[in-house]
């Protein structure tokens, strides 16, 4: 397939990759919310939620596996066992309070709803706390590979 020229100069390059950046993470944090009202409203069927779910899915993977393939963790947090926590934290209160208000008001029952939202906050920060450990450690593993491949191109020169 041939090539079509570009027809950018670099401010316009950068400026797009901005606004793709910028789309991007709208339609991220856009699926997740109209997942998470879906599920608040009542509309947990699969056949609802099944396109938002991959959409989100194949996007998440997509940004997982690209970044941690080229060195990159994040702009400002740190990939440590501390940040780590606090973001697992507060991940895992959002889902508490979420299947909380979802048993609250699919059963009326207090006790059972909050039972609920204890039980999806703990099995939330463990699994959020398991994913964002290993996915730092191989963050860590990879960024070190390509500082050797990069000394390596460099003694070459």
């Amino acid at each position: 397939m041939k090539k079509m020229k570009n027809n950018l100069d670099e401010r316009q390059e950068l400026k797009l990759l901005k606004i793709e950046h910028t789309g991007c993470w709208i339609a991220f944090w856009g699926l997740l919310a109209i997942i998470f009202i879906q599920k608040i409203m009542g509309n947990n069927t699969i056949e609802n939620l099944i396109g938002e779910w991959t959409i989100l899915s194949c996007l998440s993977i997509y940004l997982v596996i690209g970044c941690i393939k080229n060195g990159i963790w994040d702009r400002r947090l740190k990939p440590d066992f501390r940040t780590n926590a606090i973001v697992s934290s507060i991940t895992a209160l959002a889902m508490g309070v979420i299947w909380f208000i979802i048993s609250y008001r699919n059963y009326h029952k207090l006790t059972g709803s909050v039972a609920a939202g204890v039980f999806m906050f703990l099995t939330v920060l463990v699994l959020c706390l398991a994913a964002l450990t290993i996915s730092s450690k191989m963050y860590k593993k990879r960024l070190q590979k390509l500082e050797e491949l990069e000394e390596d191109s460099v003694d070459e020169d």
